[in-house]
């Protein structure tokens, strides 16, 4: 998952574990949380755990930020519907 993402992105797989605040690493970890929860109903706290302990407020924070934007971004939708169908 975070693999395909980081791929998809251009960035280090390893990035995305750091604790960068990075617009471009974020926004790809933010990605990767909203499709764990959306696609995968994957817990807020493991998601949280597996990307570098983040507390699962942020994380809950992220798949609620990436959900919004999807609504006004049609790019974003795109590029999200494009890694979902990857895991498909």
């Amino acid at each position: 998952m975070v693999k395909v993402v980081s791929d998809f992105y251009k960035i280090e797989e390893a990035a995305i574990y750091d604790k960068t605040r990075r617009k471009e690493i974020v926004r790809a970890r933010q990605i990767i949380m909203y499709i764990l929860r959306e696609e995968f109903n994957v817990s807020y706290p493991l998601i949280g755990q597996k990307l570098g302990g983040k507390d699962h407020t942020t994380v809950i924070h992220s798949y609620d930020k990436v959900k919004n934007d999807l609504k006004k971004d049609s790019t974003l939708a795109q590029e999200v519907g494009q890694l979902i169908a990857m895991f498909k």
